[in-house]
C-alpha cells in the first residue's frame, strides 16, 4: 500500500463527491449511463500506480502551481506566461481542418475572433487591449489558425507592433498548413513559439521541421493519448533530435463533442468539476519518468485538468478584479473580490463584457483605439456572518472551509472516484 502522495488534493468530503457526481450526470444526461466509470478494485490499483510515479518524480521533477504541474523544470516561455496568469489567448479562428478524436469542440463557428468571451473585429482593438491590461503572453488559437493565415499575420503584427518586445507571442497548430514561406512570415510578424499538435497527423514531425531554425521556440503539445505510449516513447527522441524544445502533455477530458470516439475507445472514466480520462493521466505521469530515466534532452511537462481549470479559471477572474478592486476590497488567490465589514464577509466575481447588463454595477474601461469594454461586479455571496475564531484564521490565510473556495485555489491533483 502506498501512502498518498503530497501533490494529491486533500480527500474531498462525501457530500462533495456527490454534488460533483449529479453535476457530471447533469451534463450527459442519459449519456451518463453508457459510461464506463472506475470500480473500486480499479480505484485502488490505479490510485497506488499514481502514487508510486509521484513519489519517484517527486525526488526528480519540479512540481508546480500547487502541485497541479509535474516537471516545471525547462517551461517554455508560453507555459510561464500562462502560469503566471498573464496570458491572453485569442481564439482567431473556429473552425479546423482537422478530425482529432479527442477535440473537445465541434471546430464549427464561423464567428469573429475571441477571448475571454469578448469579440475583436480589429487587430488594433485587441492589441490596444492586450496592453491596456498588461498581459505578457498571447497566443493564437482556434480552430486551426493557419485556415486563415492573413487574419492570423495581421493580429500578430498588430500585438508586436503595440507592445513591441516585451510580449511573448505564440501559436498553436497541427501544422498541416504550414509551408516554408508562411513559416518565415510568421517569424517577421513577430511569433516566438509554435506549438504542434503532432496527434493529428499520427505524431509526422515532417512539417514540424520547417519551424526548426526559423521560429524561435518550438514546441509539441498534444494529449496523452494512452493506446500511444509505446509509440511517444520513440517520438520523443526523435522530437529531441530534430530540434523541439518543450513537449507539454494534457490530460485527456470527454466532453458532450468527443462523447462518441472516447467511448468507443473502453476509456475508463474519472468524476471530478468535469470527467477525465483514467488511462490518459497514468499516461502522461509514465512518459514524464520515462524521459527523465532515459536522459531524453526534451523537457516534457504534464499539464493536469485540474491545473487547466484552477489557475487558468483564477488567473482570468484575478485580472478582471484587480482592474476594478477598491482600497476597501481584496482580490483573492483564487481570483474573487472580497469585502470585510464588521457585519461579516462577501465575495464578488468580475466579469469582462461587451455590453453591461446593467443588472449588476459595471465600469467602463476604454482602450486608446476608442472601442469601449465593460467590467461587471457579480455578487456571489450575501454578506456571511464570521465567528471571532473564523475572522482571526481568515486574517492568518487560513480562511474557513465554508470559504475556502472563493480565498484559495485547491493544492494537488485531483482525487480517483
Amino acid at each position: 500500500m502506498h501512502p498518498p502522495s503530497a501533490h494529491i488534493q486533500h480527500p474531498l468530503s462525501e457530500d462533495s463527491r456527490q454534488h460533483l457526481i449529479e453535476a457530471n450526470r447533469r451534463e450527459y444526461g442519459h449519456l451518463y449511463d453508457l459510461l464506463t466509470f472506475a470500480d473500486p478494485e480499479k480505484l485502488a490499483a490505479a490510485s497506488a500506480e499514481r502514487a508510486e510515479l509521484l513519489q519517484w518524480l517527486e525526488q526528480r521533477a519540479a512540481f508546480g502551481y500547487a502541485g497541479t504541474k509535474v516537471n516545471c523544470t525547462g517551461l517554455s516561455p508560453g507555459c510561464r506566461s500562462c502560469g503566471d496568469g498573464s496570458w491572453s489567448c485569442l481564439f482567431i479562428n473556429g473552425r479546423c481542418n482537422g478530425r482529432c478524436f479527442y477535440c473537445p469542440t465541434p471546430q464549427d463557428d464561423d464567428g469573429p475572433p475571441v477571448t475571454n468571451g469578448l469579440p475583436f473585429t480589429s487587430p488594433d482593438d485587441y492589441a490596444a487591449y492586450v496592453a491596456a491590461f498588461g498581459f505578457s503572453g498571447v497566443s493564437i488559437s482556434g480552430g486551426e489558425p493557419l485556415l486563415t493565415p492573413e487574419l492570423t499575420l495581421s493580429y500578430l503584427s498588430a500585438v508586436r507592433a503595440r507592445c513591441g518586445d516585451s510580449i511573448h507571442l505564440w501559436l498553436y497548430t497541427n501544422g498541416t498548413l504550414l509551408t516554408a514561406d508562411l513559416c518565415s512570415r510568421l517569424r517577421d510578424a513577430g511569433l516566438n513559439e509554435i506549438r504542434f499538435d503532432l496527434g493529428a497527423v499520427r505524431y509526422n514531425l515532417k512539417k514540424l521541421r520547417l519551424a526548426v531554425g526559423c521560429i524561435d521556440t518550438v514546441t509539441v503539445e498534444i494529449p496523452a493519448v494512452p493506446e500511444d505510449e509505446e509509440l511517444l516513447k520513440g517520438k520523443m527522441v526523435e522530437m529531441a533530435e530534430a530540434g523541439v524544445k518543450h513537449l507539454n502533455l494534457h490530460q485527456m477530458r470527454l466532453t458532450p463533442h468527443n462523447f462518441g470516439p472516447l467511448t468507443e475507445r473502453g476509456y475508463t472514466f474519472l468524476h471530478g468539476e468535469k470527467i477525465t480520462v483514467l488511462e490518459s493521466e497514468l499516461c502522461a505521469l509514465r512518459l514524464v519518468r520515462f524521459g527523465l530515466e532515459q536522459g531524453i534532452p526534451l523537457p516534457v511537462n504534464y499539464c493536469s485538468f485540474p491545473y487547466k481549470r484552477r489557475f487558468q479559471h483564477a488567473a482570468s477572474r484575478r485580472r478582471a478584479a484587480m482592474s476594478v478592486c477598491t482600497p476597501e476590497e481584496t482580490v483573492t488567490e483564487a481570483g474573487y473580490l472580497r469585502t470585510v465589514s464588521a457585519a461579516g464577509v462577501r465575495y464578488f466575481e468580475t466579469a469582462f463584457l461587451q455590453h453591461p447588463s446593467y443588472r449588476c454595477p459595471f465600469e467602463k474601461i476604454a482602450l486608446e483605439t476608442g472601442r469601449s469594454l465593460y467590467l461587471e461586479r457579480r455578487p456571489l455571496t450575501p454578506v456571511l456572518e464570521l465567528s471571532a475564531a473564523e475572522r482571526a484564521a481568515l486574517d492568518a490565510g487560513n480562511p474557513p472551509e465554508r470559504i475556502a473556495r472563493f480565498e484559495q485555489i485547491v493544492s494537488g491533483m485531483a482525487e480517483y472516484f
